[in-house]
């Protein structure tokens, strides 16, 4: 692991395994899950996803299955509100932080893919393509990830904006995840 990752990694663990325990998410590794359940976990994460792949440029792919999952379930992505609060993402280290944030809970979705198929009958193919990643070579955008993290935000200035954007981005995610619950 090199130092950026590594830097990441501590700077952002605590939040990290407290969103781990996010009430709206925890039912999706739930024998019972619902369609309920699963329905306001989707629209969380697409309240996350949503405004951070707008500031990256993009959908990063998965956010495209996000949307079409959303579909399925006759849920309106246009319609839903999304988390504000987002740290500032103009810089390389910035941008490259966010990616790691996002492309990191890819790895959670795909942990949880068996107790929705096994719940709900969703797969890759319809309900389910966000938490498969369906369609994406997660593994190597993750490798490629890591790779650009150590090339491009190579100096302790770098990884200390990088570390503080990880940390407020995944703040903003739990406040975010915090209200979902609320709602």
């Amino acid at each position: 692991m090199g130092p950026t990752r590594h830097a990441l990694r501590a700077a952002t663990q605590a939040i990290h395994d407290r969103l781990d325990r996010a009430p709206v998410l925890r039912p999706l590794t739930a024998p019972d899950l619902t369609m309920e359940d699963y329905r306001a976990a989707l629209v969380a994460l697409h309240g996350v996803h949503a405004p951070v792949e707008e500031r990256l440029g993009g959908d990063g792919g998965r956010l495209a299955l996000l949307r079409a999952d959303l579909g399925d379930l006759g849920v309106d992505a246009a319609a839903l509100p999304v988390m504000v609060g987002l740290p500032d993402l103009g810089g390389t280290a910035e941008r490259l932080a966010a990616r790691y944030v996002l492309d990191g809970s890819a790895h959670g979705g795909r942990a949880m893919l068996p107790n929705v198929s096994r719940a709900l009958g969703f797969d890759a193919a319809r309900g389910a393509r966000f938490l498969a990643s369906a369609g994406i070579d997660a593994a190597a955008g993750w490798r490629d990830l890591l790779a650009r993290l150590e090339a491009e935000i190579a100096t302790p200035a770098a990884r200390e904006r990088a570390c503080a954007t990880a940390v407020g981005l995944f703040t903003a995610i739990e406040d975010w995840l915090g209200r979902c619950r609320r709602a």
